[in-house]
């Protein structure tokens, strides 16, 4: 398997992992929700560090926009501390988040458009 494909299977996965994190949040099921939103973020940083190592930094603005992308779920998965934390609001930590997920959604959806098709 090339390095471009392990780095699509696993941010695809990690996709499906958030969209799972935010159905078990919606049935109130914090552990397992927590579960896969752990989970997600740990797939990310494993193929954005992989990408990062195998191209030798992020030359392209794919993989600029990708770093922004990635920084962002991180970013988005604090706010969920700090929901838990009572510092903001369940609406905003579902706006952060869902955002986070839509980034995601349309960097996966560039990459098929500029690498694949």
């Amino acid at each position: 398997m090339e390095p471009f494909q392990l780095h699509a299977v696993i941010q695809s996965t990690a996709l499906i992992l958030f969209l799972f994190g935010i159905y078990y949040a919606k049935k109130h099921n914090h552990r397992i929700h927590h579960l896969f939103v752990y989970s997600a973020v740990g797939l990310l940083t494993v193929g954005t560090a992989y990408m990062i190592y195998i191209v030798g930094g992020v030359p392209s603005a794919h993989g600029k926009f990708g770093l922004f992308v990635y920084i962002y779920v991180l970013f988005a998965t604090a706010s969920g501390r700090l929901f838990l934390g009572r510092k903001i609001k369940r609406s905003t930590h579902k706006l952060i988040a869902s955002s986070a997920v839509l980034l995601l959604l349309f960097q996966i959806l560039s990459a098929l458009y500029l690498y694949v098709l």
